[in-house]
């Protein structure tokens, strides 16, 4: 006997598993490459945050203003540390500006100081106008700073603390500090005799 053409009921229900089968393992595939593409997009986007945190804080260090009055300081270290013993130092200077936020047009009081678990912020507020402080976040993970400044005479050495505040330091490293150590390379700078000039 001769076996009608077409499928059986058993031949169709295979065919309809091994199907759904398949547009199951593409559409998961499919949303784990989505969730890919989102992890490296964010991943991107906090780090040009970053790149542009660390370009901020650098230009401002570079426009560090240079005493003007007897009693003036403009660049001040608080060396600090967290009940750990972990470095939480604090640092604050006069900045002429520069890069946005913190514009050229007036002199900014810029404070850099470890967070709790925010990472390590930047606060500037405008010198002579009453306006708010920013606040702008960077170095996200870091809940340490350890600031090391190096004085102007020739047997000038790296030091926790200011000597002088007649005259900026020639140079200052900053290293960050996650719960498990230094993190992010340090950030080593040179001020010009005449910065802010």
């Amino acid at each position: 006997m001769k076996r009608p053409a077409g499928f059986t009921l058993l031949e169709l229900a295979v065919a309809i598993a091994i199907t759904g089968l398949v547009a199951l393992l593409v559409y998961g595939a499919a949303n784990a490459a989505l969730e890919t593409q989102y992890r490296i997009e964010e991943s991107e986007r906090a780090l040009r945050a970053e790149v542009a945190w660390q370009a901020l804080l650098v230009d401002a260090l570079r426009n560090v203003r240079s005493p003007v009055g007897e009693d003036e300081m403009t660049l001040r270290l608080e060396p600090g540390a967290d009940f750990q013993g972990r470095p939480r130092d604090r640092l604050i200077f006069v900045s002429a500006g520069g890069t946005p936020p913190l514009t050229g047009d007036t002199d900014w009081t810029v404070t850099l100081e470890a967070g709790d678990a925010g990472g390590v912020r930047l606060f500037a507020a405008p010198l002579g106008i009453d306006a708010p402080a920013h606040a702008i976040f960077g170095a996200r993970g870091a809940t340490g700073l350890d600031v090391k400044v190096l004085g102007r005479g020739p047997d000038a050495e790296w030091s926790d603390s200011l000597t002088n505040i007649r005259e900026l330091p020639r140079a200052v490293t900053l290293i960050f500090y996650t719960d498990s150590g230094p993190a992010l390379p340090p950030i080593l700078l040179n001020i010009p005799v005449e910065a802010g000039g």
